[in-house]
This record gives structure tokens, sequence and C-alpha cells, in this order.
């Protein structure tokens, strides 16, 4: 969609050619907003007990991965504790870097309207891409049980309630 506002705004205005690209990039943004809507309907829920299981077994490893160190169980065990904790972790970040490019994507579309050559179009038809323009704003966001969007931040936050809890069952143990 992004190259199709390029070619645009590169190629000679022509009022009824521009007029069809740009109701063609409208209804693609239409359905690329359905199918994020979809997808959020789908996989909330699901992403959601994913997230909580992932922050449950990140702490538990962790307090595993301490107790192994504090005790000198062996390298195996640390070894084994490590990559899994990797591993975990490394689920958690896919789940919540796949909602920070769909929002990054989101915004360049409106980014894209903003930069091509709108100003040089008829005033109607630089209406109709102020409404894509105005619709890219809200951006489009994949959540956990539409408590906690999915974007690096949420990671983040997961990360260091993970490593509040290894800090409290370590104090208690």
């Amino acid at each position: 969609m992004r190259q199709d506002l390029a070619e645009i705004s590169d190629s000679e205005y022509d009022s009824s050619t521009s007029l069809i690209i740009i109701k063609d990039l409208i209804y693609r943004h239409q359905k690329i907003i359905t199918l994020s809507e979809n997808i959020e309907n789908l996989f909330s829920y699901i992403a959601l007990m994913q997230l909580l299981w992932n922050t449950l077994v990140i702490c538990c490893t962790g307090f595993v991965i301490i107790i192994t160190v504090s005790t000198d169980v062996g390298i195996t065990t640390l070894f084994k504790s490590v990559s899994f904790y990797i591993a975990i972790t490394l689920e958690a970040f896919i789940f919540c870097f796949a909602g920070e490019f769909l929002s990054a994507k989101s915004k360049s579309i409106g980014d894209a309207v903003y930069e091509s050559l709108w100003y040089n179009m008829s005033p109607t038809d630089s209406r109709v891409l102020l409404f894509v323009m105005l619709r890219s704003q809200k951006r489009l966001t994949i959540t956990a049980g539409k408590v906690v969007d999915l974007t690096l931040e949420g990671f983040t936050s997961i990360m260091k309630a993970s490593a509040s809890y290894v800090s409290v069952l370590n104090a208690m143990y």
C-alpha cells in the first residue's frame, strides 16, 4: 500500500486514474483493518493465556536458575534451565514483536499518505486521501485479552513482572 501511494506521488497527476488507484487503496486499507480486527477477536484470549503462562514459566525457570547457581548442582542442569528460559522469553518476545510490527505498519500508512503529493491533487481527491490519513491515525493493535497491548513495552512489563516474582520467591526461599 505504501508503494502505491508513492507511485501516485511520483507519477504525473491524472485525475481519472489517480481516483481509481485511490479507491483501490481505500478498499485494501479497509481489508487490512478488517483482517486486524478478525485476528484480534480470534487470538486475544489465546494470547492472554499464553502470556500469563509464559510469565509464570519465566518466573519459575529464573528461580530454578538462581537455585542452581547458588547450590552448585551441576552445569547440565544450569544449561537446561538457561536454554529453557531463553526459549520461553523468545516466545513471549515474538508475540509482542508481532503486535509492535502491526502497530508500526499501520502508522506508516498514515505517514505515506501525508508524504504523498496530495497537495497537487484536486481538492476532492485530496479529501479522499484525508479520510485515509484520519483512519490510519487509529493504530491497529493486537492485545492480550483486550487488557495489554502486545508491544515491546508490554514485553518489558512482562519481564519486569517476572523478575519481581523471582525476587519474591528468592526472598521466601
